[in-house]
């Protein structure tokens, strides 16, 4: 599942709209959400400001999953036109890394890396992933490159995050009550992490691509 696909499936129970409710209040047809929450599509910008209002959410969580810009560090609101509300994102260019064998090596980027994508998110410290993790495969399939902020380390009921597991880097959707990594795999090798303390978060997931040419 995409990560907007998710918060809009999230934000929709808690308003308790089914998916024709939602679909009827913003002018779309139930497959529209459907495809949205199953991550086989995803909103386009001018959609997005109609979800949100209609689930009473703010636009920037659903786009990004923060609370504020940075986890509570608001900047200044740049000054846009109103029905254009997507201007206000920056476009920035990120640094796609290969999956690391140790969370140790993580970030540090090897000399001569060429491989960028243009995004349009906040984030302080962005960088994008190859995903290479086979617990994670029923929601990213080979070829998927996320995209995380290293800033975002705050950890929220029902997001990705990147984590340092005894020195090795899972990727695992983190729930509470109780606190628990939930794989996303057809495989029972990958079971659920109950960790007895609060695991090592290196950062939390804001987007996937699918493909990177």
């Amino acid at each position: 599942m995409a990560v907007i696909g998710h918060r809009i499936k999230r934000a929709r129970k808690n308003k308790k709209f089914s998916q024709t409710e939602l679909a009827d209040l913003i002018g779309v047809t139930q497959p529209t959400i459907g495809n949205w929450e199953s991550g086989h599509h995803e909103p386009r910008h001018g959609i997005v400001t109609k979800i949100a209002d209609a689930l009473d959410v703010r636009r920037l969580w659903l786009i990004s999953g923060m609370d504020d810009p940075i986890d509570g560090q608001a900047p200044t609101q740049p000054i846009v036109s109103s029905s254009h509300p997507y201007i206000a994102t920056p476009i920035i260019h990120i640094a796609v890394l290969d999956w690391p064998e140790n969370a140790a090596n993580l970030l540090t980027t090897p000399k001569g890396n060429d491989r960028y994508l243009a995004a349009s998110l906040w984030a302080l410290q962005p960088f994008a992933l190859t995903i290479d993790d086979k617990a994670m495969a029923r929601e990213f399939p080979a070829g998927s490159i996320v995209v995380f902020d290293a800033a975002r380390v705050k950890l929220y009921d029902g997001e990705l995050y990147l984590f340092n597991w005894n020195g090795k880097v899972i990727l695992r959707r983190w729930h509470n009550n109780p606190s628990r990594l939930e794989p996303a795999s057809s495989l029972a090798k990958f079971e659920t992490l109950f960790p007895t303390q609060t695991p090592v978060v290196i950062a939390r997931a804001l987007q996937c691509v699918r493909d990177l040419a």
